[in-house]
């Protein structure tokens, strides 16, 4: 293959994007224990009302509250305590003028009620009258039947991603088991002789196999199955034979190094070498990331990673994850919490690419202050300083110490919301 052809880091995502939305997508059943995280494949509809039935929000005493209009501490209002209604059992009760029944904190509403006055608010008298010394509205301290939601109604988006949250309303709601999308399986495959796992004693010349773990740990993130390939020598005879175990088994190849020119860059050509097999780009205007590639033969997509840590999770972050999103039909764009800052030292970005500078953030009283870190793509450790990026664009001019920058704050590297300290 020639020279590269870059292309807009937007045009890389747009076609990776578009061309993982395309492909087919599995589904299965799962429970609720087993469906956090997952995509919906299919609406969920809520089965019955949430809640079942008129139910109180707090222990008191349920009344009608048009009996309350006038009551006050100096002149309360005259109940009688007809009986008490039991937590997960029919009220049995229904009220008439004057009355009142005891109930707990869920406890069904009886009959003739319409509102809930707290324990608080209330006084017993000697004769087993109970004194009510405020003014109680209609449906106070009462959650009414379907109020949370009704029968027929749209729980859960197909699409969404299931959240905590929605497995709290699923369950609510009388469902147990959901269609989803089934995961893809994700094969990385790092390649190099210098390549060493993390247990085996270095030679000279020799570095750790980094990215099988960092990659593997993203796609499961990206709510993939993730699956490790053994280590390829520099050799294109392995790598392709690897290849196409591969993609056999996979729905996305990662190749991890490779996918540079070079002598001892094999990716591309291996790539070349599966029949049918389509290149939808190979190099990107991004910095660090610029031998990105994406391929695609039949139902498999194949991606080349930059060797480089930072390189390859910052590819992996900005085009392959919103390709993994578009494969498993994830609707909507996850928000980016972005906040300013103010810059402690220059940012000179690349006249040719966008560029992408990781940032420590510390927080001051006169604000929050930005310091970059070093760009080198083989700098590993720069990923777990950094709190947040900041985004420029090829040929921007350089930014000084002092301006206002905004920064994408990494939610893993924050302790909450983005007010004080930071690891």
């Amino acid at each position: 293959m020639g020279p590269w052809k870059l292309i807009s880091l937007e045009e890389a995502q747009s076609r990776a994007v578009a061309c993982m939305g395309a492909l087919r997508r599995k589904t299965e059943i799962a429970g609720l224990r087993a469906a956090l995280g997952r995509i919906a494949a299919d609406d969920v509809i809520s089965r019955e009302d949430n809640p079942p039935f008129d139910r109180a929000t707090m222990d008191g005493f349920a009344l009608r509250s048009s009996e309350t209009q006038a009551a006050s501490a100096a002149m309360p209002a005259n109940f009688e305590v007809i009986g008490e209604v039991r937590m997960g059992r029919l009220a049995g009760l229904k009220l008439e003028k004057g009355q009142v029944a005891r109930i707990p904190t869920g406890g069904m509403l009886p009959d003739g009620a319409d509102a809930v006055v707290m324990q608080e608010a209330v006084r017993q008298t000697a004769g087993g009258f109970l004194q009510v010394m405020k003014a109680v509205t209609p449906g106070e301290n009462v959650i009414l039947r379907g109020e949370d939601m009704v029968a027929g109604a749209v729980v859960v988006r197909a699409g969404s991603r299931i959240g905590v949250s929605d497995l709290g309303v699923l369950a609510s709601c009388g469902v147990e088991n959901v269609a989803v999308v089934k995961k893809p399986i994700v094969t990385v495959v790092t390649t190099g002789d210098e390549i060493v796992s993390p247990g085996v004693v270095l030679e000279p010349g020799q570095i750790r196999d980094v990215n099988s773990f960092t990659l593997s740990a993203l796609a499961e993130t990206a709510g993939c199955e993730a699956r490790l390939a053994q280590k390829v020598p520099d050799s294109q005879d392995s790598l392709l034979e690897t290849l196409r175990s591969a993609i056999r088994e996979s729905d996305v190849v990662l190749i991890s190094g490779g996918s540079s020119v070079g002598d001892r860059d094999f990716t591309t050509t291996a790539i070349q070498a599966i029949p049918g097999m389509k290149i939808l780009f190979h190099g990107v205007a991004l910095k660090p990331g610029k031998p990105a590639l994406m391929a695609l033969v039949d139902e498999t997509a194949v991606f080349g990673i930059p060797g480089h840590t930072v390189a390859a999770m910052t590819v992996f972050q900005e085009i392959v994850a919103p390709a993994l999103s578009a494969r498993q039909g994830a609707t909507g764009v996850a928000p980016r919490f972005l906040i300013k800052a103010r810059l402690a030292a220059a940012l000179r970005p690349d006249a040719a690419r966008n560029e992408i500078f990781r940032v420590r953030l510390e927080q001051r009283e006169e604000g929050t202050v930005a310091w970059p870190l070093p760009a080198k793509s083989g700098l590993i450790t720069v990923m777990t300083r950094a709190h947040g990026m900041v985004y420029t664009k090829a040929g921007q001019q350089e930014i000084q110490v002092g301006e206002i920058v905004e920064v994408q704050v990494m939610m893993d590297r924050v302790n909450g919301p983005w007010q004080g300290e930071v690891r």
